[in-house]
């Protein structure tokens, strides 16, 4: 019976198809627009970008939530709120946060919605902002307006899109993007997203900005629920240096053009389906990031389980992947378990380390308390791959979470210590 069950369960499970270089302007629907207005130093590097769809598309977003938010960031909640889900457009610029900026800061993130509004033929609130970059720097409004402009007519001429994944980054090393296919009752429809991020790097909705866009139709309410919660397992679930940025913003666009049935309820085969494919892009995207993250040489893939309950594993994956011991162990190929453990040790998550188990790099370190024999030369050789496996087993409960995360090298000090100077 179990046996039969499980294949009925697979047979159930949504199919998901990965579309290979996907991008954002390619779902039905949207288009974009890039270029240089003259935010970063170096000419030619894009840092202005517009998203723009057809029609207003049913909507989604987490923010972050640190308390030093960015003037965007307050602009885009308010807005979200007051279009009651329905976004035209999505502006973003990088190069500068347009934190911490007081009043102008603020001046300009609705300027920025209104010009976009007047270019495109919108309603303010139907704009979403959205800025990275240096902390506390008036941004260069006459170069921004300019360029605002400038966009707006190239989409609306049908222009070309540029590259969107590029003119988000800032210490970003590589455009990051992902895509897929799935089926919403017999519809094909496309999910796909661009993202960056590289440092300053932490769950808690993670300096990173997220686009999805999908050609689905679904309401704004049913786009939230699947967002908050796929955030909360993949976004949220990655970190490189513990730091939450002030600029956070993962946001979700449905176009409808593909045709299918709304997606109205938070339940059922469709919402299933459509959460599934917005989870694949995500969690590509979370992994991307980490694996970009300032000056690493290391990818590492974290699961805990056997925890308490979910919360209790997240607690302790969290611990370790922002333990500065246990990065500076990987970046060093040191097989020190005990970092490990300590970190999940202070976590706050209940355990009884009697019952624990550690497997890096698919060998046993640490086994019902005890260390375990292993060889430490080998292990070492093992850690020098760029991809890093750890699991953690906390005893024999239902809680389960998985964590990406990067070492920590001289090459993020570096980086860090030039960064605003």
């Amino acid at each position: 019976m179990v046996g039969e069950r499980k294949k009925i369960q697979a047979a159930q499970a949504p199919r998901i198809m990965e579309w290979p270089g996907g991008r954002v302007h390619e779902v039905a629907g949207f288009r974009t627009a890039c270029m240089y207005c003259g935010i970063k130093s170096q000419a030619g590097n894009p840092d202005l970008a517009l998203l723009a769809c057809e029609t207003p598309a049913a909507a989604a977003a987490v923010y972050t939530t640190n308390l030093v938010c960015a003037a965007p960031v307050v602009l885009s909640r308010a807005a979200l709120r007051k279009s009651k889900g329905r976004v035209r457009a999505v502006v973003i610029n990088s190069g500068n946060a347009n934190a911490c900026t007081g009043a102008q800061g603020e001046r300009d993130a609705g300027a920025m919605a209104r010009l976009t509004a007047k270019g495109l033929g919108c309603k303010p609130e139907q704009v979403q902002v959205c800025s990275t970059g240096v902390i506390g720097q008036p941004l260069p409004m006459k170069k921004v307006g300019d360029g605002i402009a400038e966009l707006a007519r190239h989409i609306k001429a049908g222009g070309e899109p540029g590259d969107f994944a590029r003119a988000i980054m800032t210490t970003d090393t590589v455009p990051k993007t992902a895509a897929c296919s799935i089926y919403l009752e017999g519809v094909r429809v496309r999910v796909t997203g661009a993202t960056k991020g590289a440092g300053m790097i932490a769950p808690r909705m993670a300096t990173t900005l997220g686009f999805i866009v999908t050609d689905a139709a679904a309401e704004p309410k049913v786009l939230q629920a699947a967002l908050s919660s796929v955030a909360a397992e993949t976004y949220n679930c990655m970190t490189i240096d513990g730091d939450t940025s002030t600029n956070d913003t993962l946001i979700l666009l449905a176009s409808g053009k593909a045709g299918n049935t709304p997606v109205q309820q938070i339940k059922g085969s469709p919402y299933a389906a459509l959460r599934a494919g917005l989870y694949w892009v995500c969690d590509s995207l979370a992994r991307q990031i980490a694996a970009d993250g300032e000056g690493a040489t290391h990818t590492i893939t974290l699961f805990v389980g056997g925890a308490r309950n979910n919360g209790a594993a997240v607690t302790a994956a969290r611990a370790i992947a922002e333990s500065p011991l246990v990065k500076t162990a990987i970046a060093g190929c040191d097989p020190n378990w005990g970092r490990i453990l300590a970190a999940a040790g202070r976590s706050g998550a209940i355990f009884d380390p009697a019952a624990s188990s550690l497997t890096v790099q698919g060998v046993e370190l640490f086994k019902a308390g005890t260390p375990a024999k292993f060889d430490a030369a080998e292990v070492s050789n093992k850690l020098k791959e760029r991809d890093v496996s750890i699991v953690l087993m906390l005893g024999a409960g239902p809680g389960r979470a998985k964590f990406y995360t990067c070492d920590l090298t001289k090459g993020y000090v570096e980086i860090n210590a030039d960064y605003h100077t």
